[in-house]
């Protein structure tokens, strides 16, 4: 197993959908409000992993995002979900998120 990490969450709107991007996994959710994008987010991020697990390749997992979402991330404001239930996938240490306001 990888050791544990902090991994970069970009979540700015598209449309009437919230997108939820993790930046050093180029992974993407949507949802109906910020939280709900991140919650799915998560859940990608366990399946994009036990996947990697499953191959023995870690190489599947990290796949930093384009260069535009990483500058998204300095725009952005910090965002703190509200706990609802949800679990950080087992590796994943912490989560910093970002919100870009429109």
């Amino acid at each position: 197993m990888i050791r544990e990490l902090s991994v970069q969450v970009v979540l700015y709107q598209e449309e009437s959908w919230y997108v939820a991007h993790c930046l050093e996994f180029d992974l993407v959710a949507q949802g109906y409000d910020p939280l709900e994008a991140f919650k799915n987010l998560l859940d990608a991020i366990e399946l994009q992993a036990e996947y990697a697990l499953e191959m023995g390749d870690w190489g599947l997992l990290f796949n930093p995002a384009p260069a535009e979402y990483w500058r998204m991330l300095v725009e952005a404001e910090r965002y703190t979900p509200e706990p609802n239930g949800w679990e950080l996938p087992a590796f994943v240490s912490r989560v910093d998120c970002s919100l870009l306001m429109g």
